[in-house]
């Protein structure tokens, strides 16, 4: 990129610091008066909805009233509230209309819709100016050349009312400001393409020409797998077209789009020269087609480490991989302060925070903590309360405390809570499953790129559903290591094997693709492309994929 538009991103980036930065340390320094003072003025601004004055806002003085007055929620028990104001009008959850809502799958089959006020677009893009003056600071060169985040569509559709859905990330991205926009490989309408190996075709083919990509951002790391699996098997088909100046699919792409691809499709002699070679690889990676690339940033921990392996391996040696923070369709939970250590402050300046440690949760404990009363190390469970209308909202998420940012203590995404499952006692762990999986691979020389472990409490036992290509040998293998893992990690579960109350681990074998077949079915379901997570652990009824149909026959792992 040219030497001037550096010079003025360095201009943005140090006026981010004294804006974005020093506030957020700022607030970070005193937590607990920072969230009294955002709880203050959020019950004041909506003490007149209908939900505030259900709940007497105008009388609540401090959290503990606040806890007291407003029991937990969940999306189901706020739902009449916002069909309510979004049929009506009126403002049963927000003194400010939403703009827009974020769409995604909700546990009753209807979907849920998450209001997005101005304010909630307003915090994002100040978030999003704080994390890349973070990142311009902590990884030099990450933004010296061409951008390529990924992102869901600004707008996904529209309600009866003619109020828009679709992503806040997508929002910001159509709207950020020229300079953000001219280190932009992929312009915002490629993000519409409905159809999705089309859509992926269409950002190889604007990105292949940019050999100075520096920056790739998407949420989940499947993502990125999905980039690569298509750049191998259209690897030769890309080339012909960027040595001959066109895109073949142009033609099915809506008109819109078609020409704001066309004026991106010019590429330099020295670059086709260079691609002929690298995309003649059998499986070209990111390390050859963009040498340069200094950062990703996307989610590390939960079910995501599953393909992150790849991902590492895909990219140069002295690429970062940062952590992109704990968000989500309802709120942004974190800001990834630390880099070096994937450290996330909770956002405490923007949302009011709540945390329930695991076990109490789970024994039926509701008695919440302030943010700065979590400890080191512990595990809890996330109540969340945002300016676009959701009262202590429970997440269903586990976060870990990882250390403290100034007085602040510091969170990264575990799992959903949706991932713990127990057959005879075990409580075992989506955490659990996925690192003794990875410790196999390591141990046995085989990683993979998805895995399912299904509990079965009919059958007394547990499934685990993984891509590799295994004969029956390594089936077996494969079990009897798994088996020890997991008894390491949760020695109820060593102690039920051990007694016959579970049944020995069930291994099932399908083909590469299987994944990516699974995450589509999950997509058609509801869930949103941008923030799908998979939940590796789960019970047997819950799943609706049929795996019979991916490839070749279960194999299991029957002795005692």
């Amino acid at each position: 990129m040219s030497r001037p538009l550096n010079a003025l991103l360095w201009g943005r980036m140090q006026l981010l610091r004294w804006t974005n930065w020093r506030p957020l340390v700022a607030a970070a320094r005193h937590p607990r008066r920072t969230q009294d003072r955002w709880l203050r003025r959020h019950l004041a601004r909506n003490a007149d909805t209908r939900f505030g004055r259900e709940h007497v806002f105008r009388t609540i003085t401090s959290y503990e009233e606040f806890a007291a007055r407003v029991p937990i929620q969940t999306y189901e028990s706020l739902r009449p509230y916002i069909e309510e104001q979004e049929q009506r009008g009126e403002p049963a959850l927000n003194a400010d209309p939403p703009v827009m809502y974020a769409q995604t799958s909700g546990t009753s089959g209807k979907p849920k819709l998450i209001p997005i006020l101005q304010t909630t677009l307003d915090n994002h893009r100040r978030s999003q100016g704080s994390q890349a003056f973070i990142q311009f600071s902590s990884v030099p060169g990450a933004y010296s050349g061409r951008l390529l985040p990924i992102v869901s569509p600004a707008v996904e559709g529209t309600l009866p009312s003619g109020t828009p859905y679709g992503s806040a990330s997508g929002h910001i991205y159509k709207t950020m400001p020229t300079l953000a926009r001219a280190k932009y490989v992929v312009p915002h309408v490629v993000f519409e393409i409905e159809d999705y190996d089309l859509k992926y075709l269409t950002i190889l083919r604007l990105a292949l020409p940019a050999r100075d990509i520096t920056f790739m951002g998407s949420a989940n790391p499947s993502t990125f797998l999905r980039l690569l699996d298509l750049l191998a098997e259209h690897r030769l088909e890309l080339l012909e077209d960027i040595a001959s100046q066109r895109f073949r699919h142009l033609d099915r792409l809506p008109s819109a789009i078609a020409d704001a691809v066309l004026p991106r499709l010019r590429t330099s002699k020295a670059r086709v020269a260079e691609l002929d070679s690298v995309l003649r690889l059998p499986a070209p990676a990111f390390k050859h087609v963009w040498p340069e690339l200094r950062l990703i940033t996307t989610w590390t921990g939960g079910s995501c480490r599953i393909a992150l392996r790849r991902v590492v391996d895909a990219v140069p040696e002295f690429t970062r991989i940062a952590e992109l923070g704990y968000l989500s369709s309802e709120f942004r939970g974190t800001i990834t302060v630390d880099l070096e250590r994937n450290l996330g402050m909770p956002t405490i300046h923007e949302n009011f925070l709540e945390f329930v440690e695991r076990d109490a949760w789970d024994s039926g404990d509701r008695h919440a903590v302030t943010v700065e009363r979590i400890e080191l190390g512990r595990e809890y469970y996330v109540i969340v309360t945002t300016d676009s209308g959701l009262y202590r909202y429970f997440m269903n998420d586990l976060v870990k405390v990882t250390g403290r940012f100034h007085a602040t203590p510091t969170i990264q995404f575990v799992q959903k809570g949706l991932g713990v499952t127990n057959i005879t006692g075990e409580k075992l762990y989506e955490n659990q499953v996925i690192e003794a999986v990875q410790a196999t691979g390591d141990e046995l020389g085989q990683s993979t790129d998805f895995l399912l472990m299904l509990a079965d409490p009919e059958g007394s036992r547990y499934r685990l559903v993984i891509e590799l290509d295994l004969d029956q040998t390594a089936v077996e293998r494969w079990g009897r290591t798994v088996e020890g893992a997991l008894g390491e990690r949760n020695l109820e579960y060593a102690e039920k094997r051990k007694s016959g109350r579970l049944r020995p681990l069930q291994i099932i074998p399908v083909p590469p693709g299987t994944g990516e077949l699974y995450k589509r079915h999950m997509l058609a379901k509801g869930q949103r492309e941008g923030q799908f997570k998979l939940v590796a652990l789960q019970y047997a009824t819950d799943c609706t994929f049929d795996f019979t149909r991916a490839g070749p026959t279960h194999a299991s792992l029957d002795s005692p």
